[in-house]
């Protein structure tokens, strides 16, 4: 109720001609100025209440509010029609104005250009609204040829406005509570013609404030409802670079007409504590940059029994502030009032500056203190120790792989191409050849010699004991219906398309295991880096849809890191691909510092290296598998100094396509005790031939 009464008097008394202001260049000027705020004189009209009596104060709201009801012409349709939203074109307009007193708004742009060489002079009471000292060009044309509307305040008044879009009324009301948070209710009359208001307003407020020091903080914003015409609509807060953006939850069009959107929210962090005093400040029409501003109001007040030490207004361009072109008034002991003289350009502000005595603050907690460092440096704190924990768990964990203490291991069915590529890191004829002898140790094929022609003959139909490598060679040789197959150029180009089909399952199974051995670092690193990301996406206005944005970021780090890790084998194509890369990184990292701080977006990318920079080297022969390659060797050295005691042990068919592999056959002799399973000799004939 007082606010109400606050709006409706305030906005009243501001009608009366303003004088003796002066002016600043600046903010930083400003604060170190004071204008006082001129006393409220009793309103001597017949129309307006006793403001000592109580309840004639109250039958008069009661009157009014039941007639403040703004126009709404959403269902007028076009507006450039002659009968949407009582517009009067010039003809009909200009003729009624000779045959009767000019209207204040004709008066407005006749005086407005007689005053665009005089900018220093005086306002009168009767052109308060839509007076400017520059006409926007696309709003005044040399046939005066406007269209203009009927536009019913919140405060009762009814006034002739353009039809283009702009805000012919702004009041915003700051309740600056005990503990420093600010309660904002703020009332916006916009006139609406499906242009830049197409999908509704969105409100712009900046997501930093800063003291006179320069000295930067964030602000806690808490939205808490949207109205338009006294319906409530879904709102959301959006972060975009250093701003806070009220946005439409849903999409939705905006019919042409006039609407009153009321924005609740509160604000914390917003107040300044000096040595001596406490300071809020607001650029009261800075929320709609895009728009004219006709009427910008506002109203700061504290707790009953509190009171301001001093206050200063001012209006224009942010290098041009001048505190003549606004207004300061008493509503009471502990409430303000602020009005703007002339309309607000585009581009231009409405700032206020209140001071107040700290002692009426809380002092903040050790507690509350310590959100808010975590609200101003959290990105950088979370993404840096999100680095640390990431990379120290990699880094000592290659410093172990590099000492041999590596603890990981991993079972896989182990054949001789596969060990000999995990030992020597290659696939070649001889890796090759040495699967036909895993093939005959499990008995699935024999090797016979007729006539110096060598002859596969398979064995049995049931492969599925065998590892899959094996599988895919016996498919590719003899398919489903061939039971043997002559080693000789009629099947040269069945033996190669074998060749590469187990070559490429050999590299891939190689990969697999290397990424079994990496599997738990990578779930650790990639845990790590949700949780640094959550947690970042936890102290931001909109969590969900800065989650969603951090995600695609490291999803695209990754792609891009991998291009330029990755080895090509045309030169200029690999040119061309890193080059294009580091640019689409640069690009990425400076698109996330809109959301978050650079610095952090800097480590977040670190982190996406490092876990790739890392896995690749686990991956590598001497990563996580070097546990593997050392049983492989400990395999070679005991079939290279136990040959002659393998060689008449049944241990010789285990191992005999080890053997071939590690290319010791030579020392492996036939003997009475192998001579059935020797096979050593037909692999070497296969070697020579294939």
């Amino acid at each position: 109720m007082k606010k109400l009464f606050f709006a409706i008097y305030f906005t009243a008394f501001v009608l009366l001609p303003a004088k003796g202001h002066v002016a600043v260049s600046n903010i930083e000027e400003a604060a170190e100025s004071v204008n006082t705020p001129r006393e409220l004189a009793p309103v001597t009209s017949d129309n307006l209440p006793d403001p000592n009596n109580i309840e004639e104060v109250r039958a008069f709201f009661k009157k009014r509010f039941q007639t403040a009801i703004v126009s709404d012409a959403s269902d007028l349709g076009d507006l450039n029609k002659s009968n949407s939203m009582d517009i009067q074109h010039s003809a009909e307009y200009i003729q009624n104005m000779k045959e009767q007193k000019k209207s204040a708004f004709e008066k407005i742009y006749d005086q407005t250009l007689a005053r665009l060489n005089k900018p220093q002079a005086e306002f009168s009471a009767d052109t308060i609204f839509y007076e400017r000292q520059k006409v926007p060009e696309k709003m005044l044309k040399e046939d005066m040829n406007i269209s203009v509307v009927r536009v019913r305040l919140p405060n009762g008044m009814t006034v002739l406005a353009p039809a283009r879009e702009h805000i012919p009324y702004l009041l915003s009301s700051f309740h600056i509570l005990p503990t420093g948070s600010v309660e904002v209710e703020e009332e916006v009359v916009v006139v609406a013609n499906g242009e830049q208001l197409k999908n509704g307003l969105v409100k712009t407020m900046p997501k930093y404030t800063t003291s006179r020091s320069n000295v930067k903080k964030k602000l806690e914003v808490e939205l808490l409802s949207v109205e338009i015409n006294n319906k409530e609509v879904p709102y959301t807060l959006q972060e975009i670079g250093n701003n806070i953006l009220f946005s439409p939850k849903e999409k939705y069009i905006l019919e042409p007409g006039v609407y009153t959107y009321r924005f609740k929210y509160l604000l914390d962090r917003k107040l300044w504590y000096y040595d001596d005093f406490t300071e809020f400040y607001m650029d009261i029409s800075g929320s709609y940059p895009t728009l004219v501003v006709t009427s910008a109001n506002a109203i700061v007040s504290v707790p009953d029994g509190r009171n301001f030490m001093s206050q200063i207004s001012m209006a224009g361009p942010i290098n041009d502030l001048k505190t003549r072109r606004t207004i300061a008034v008493h509503l009471s002991q502990n409430a303000l009032g602020f009005a703007s003289l002339v309309p607000l350009g585009v581009g231009e502000g409405m700032h206020i500056l209140v001071s107040l005595d700290r002692a009426i603050f809380n002092k903040p907690s050790i507690g509350k203190r310590f959100v808010w460092f975590i609200s101003d440096e959290g990105d950088i704190l979370f993404a840096l120790l999100g680095f640390i924990v990431i990379f120290g768990a990699y880094f000592l964990s290659w410093r172990l792989i590099k000492q041999n203490k590596s603890l990981l291991s991993v079972h896989f069915k182990q054949t001789a191409a596969l060990n000999r590529y995990i030992l020597n890191g290659v696939y070649d004829k001889r890796s090759y050849i040495s699967a036909f002898l895993d093939l005959i140790r499990y008995n699935v094929v024999d090797i016979k010699r007729e006539n110096q022609t060598l002859t596969l003959i398979k064995k049995t139909d049931s492969l599925k004991h065998l590892p899959t490598g094996l599988k895919i060679l016996m498919n590719t040789l003899f398919g489903k219906t061939d039971s043997s197959l002559d080693v000789n150029a009629k099947n040269k180009l069945k033996f190669e398309r074998a060749f590469s089909k187990h070559e490429a399952y050999i590299k891939n199974a190689f990969k697999f295991l290397t990424l079994k051995l990496n599997v738990g670092y990578l779930f650790f690193s990639v845990a790590m880096l949700v949780l640094t990301l959550i947690s970042i996406s936890y102290i931001a206005i909109n969590p969900l849809e800065t989650m969603m944005i951090l995600t695609a970021s490291m999803l695209t780090f990754a792609f891009y890191l991998w291009i330029l890790r990755r080895s090509f084998a045309i030169k200029w194509w690999s040119w061309v691909a890193k080059i294009t890369a580091v640019m689409f990184v640069v690009l990425n990292v400076l698109l996330l510092s809109v959301y978050i701080h650079f610095l952090a977006a800097l480590l977040l990318g670190s982190i996406v290296y490092v876990i790739l920079e890392y896995s690749g080297r686990f991956s590598s022969q001497n990563g996580l598998i070097k546990g593997k390659s050392q049983q492989l060797e400990k395999l070679y050295q005991y079939l290279k100094t136990n040959a002659l005691t393998i060689a008449i042990s049944k241990e010789f068919e285990l191992y005999q396509s080890n053997i071939f592999a590690f290319e010791l056959e030579n020392i492996y002799e036939e003997n009475p005790k192998n001579k059935k399973i020797y096979k050593l000799t037909f692999a070497q004939d296969l070697f020579k031939t294939l």
